[in-house]
């Protein structure tokens, strides 16, 4: 018997807002796709809100309950390591949008924290770790959400946010560079990504609700050389920019690149 094995899309951080716009345009253009999900509940919701129905979740998407510190749980999202055929292959894609949780603190040195403070360069280091145990001859793209105002290059910010990127957010944008630092050490040729692009979109804004985002037409696209520099993007039209530019075209022209997105 000859078994059919159709490339799928690998999501973490799912439930966020950029994640989640990506993975709802995913589905509905018929691609299959996996993500790890703490609350498999939540994120069926999620997709059922935007109109993905219970037909498509059962025949596109396979949600594997855990978090980014079980490995388990990332082999088997990287691997559809449950799915019907029982088949087992490496995702074509990984696209990941993890991040931590925001408190505001009575504090001048540090006013606002992170839940959990490392979150984006644990997972990282966790998907390295579980693609190198599981010894698959070809390796996978990713994708990851960083953000705008950690280049070592050139100001990507404007002047006005460059306090608020600087000084207030500085733990979560630690978090990130350690999480590019991650991702561009572990790139082909000898690491475990074929290739990656790293997306750094300005500060978020919006939901996750594709049917209320401006569209990915209208952003202004540039490099970690050339930025587009702007305060805020919707974080719908990230995702949709993820898709169109990543998932459909494979994203081999942007390998490499430190893409800013902003409105």
């Amino acid at each position: 018997m000859t078994i059919t094995v159709t490339p799928f899309i690998a999501f973490f951080g799912a439930t966020g807002g950029c994640t989640n716009a990506c993975l709802v345009h995913t589905l509905n253009a018929g691609y299959n796709a996996t993500a790890l999900a703490r609350d498999p509940v939540k994120l069926t919701q999620m997709l059922f809100d935007q109109g993905i129905s219970q037909e498509v979740l059962d025949d596109q998407l396979l949600i594997i309950k855990g978090d980014i510190s079980d490995l388990t749980a990332i082999k088997d999202v990287l691997t559809n390591n449950t799915i019907r055929t029982k088949h087992i292959e490496l995702a074509r894609q990984i696209i990941s949008g993890v991040g931590g949780a925001p408190t505001v603190n009575k504090s001048l040195t540090k006013p606002v924290a992170i839940d959990h403070p490392e979150i984006c360069a644990q997972t990282t280091q966790n998907i390295v770790q579980a693609l190198t145990e599981i010894h698959f001859p070809d390796k996978p793209s990713i994708t990851v959400i960083s953000t705008t105002g950690i280049s070592d290059t050139k100001e990507d910010v404007p002047f006005m946010s460059r306090f608020l990127h600087k000084v207030i957010l500085a733990d979560p944008h630690r978090d990130k560079k350690e999480m590019e630092r991650i991702v561009t050490e572990n790139t082909s040729p000898k690491g475990v990504f074929r290739g990656a692009i790293i997306v750094r979109p300005s500060l978020l804004s919006g939901d996750h609700n594709v049917k209320t985002g401006q569209g990915w037409k209208n952003l202004r696209v540039g490099t970690e050389e050339n930025p587009a520099v702007g305060y805020t993007v919707g974080r719908q039209d990230v995702g949709e920019w993820i898709f169109e530019q990543v998932v459909k075209t494979g994203g081999e022209n942007h390998f490499g690149q430190r893409i800013t997105l902003t409105n």
